[in-house]
């Protein structure tokens, strides 16, 4: 699992066995490091908003010290019902979409 640190142990102890149930009345944002330092080729991490709750929360995926897509710059993600996994590639492309739905 290529998750670092969440906005609360709750919700990082929930990613790390796969799951977490988004409350859209909360109005919380959400913020996910990604590993630095042990992030290596193929190591994957899946996202997805079944109930629409980034539309109006958004998450950000803090990059830490690797690209995303090439850039580096963290990924804020505010569509609704996003669906998508991150894969890790190498130093130069830091973390690419691997599919999205």
């Amino acid at each position: 699992m290529a998750i670092s640190s969440a906005i609360c142990n709750t919700f990082k102890r929930d990613l790390l066995k796969g799951f977490h149930d988004f409350d859209s009345s909360g109005g919380d944002t959400f913020k996910i490091a990604l590993y630095t330092s042990s992030a290596t080729l193929g190591d994957e991490v899946a996202f997805i908003d079944p109930t629409g709750y980034f539309a109006n929360n958004e998450l950000t995926i803090n990059r830490n010290s690797h690209k995303i897509q090439g850039v580096a710059n963290n990924l804020v993600v505010t569509t609704e019902r996003a669906g998508f996994t991150l894969v890790y590639y190498n130093a130069t492309q830091g973390w690419v979409l691997k599919d999205r739905g």
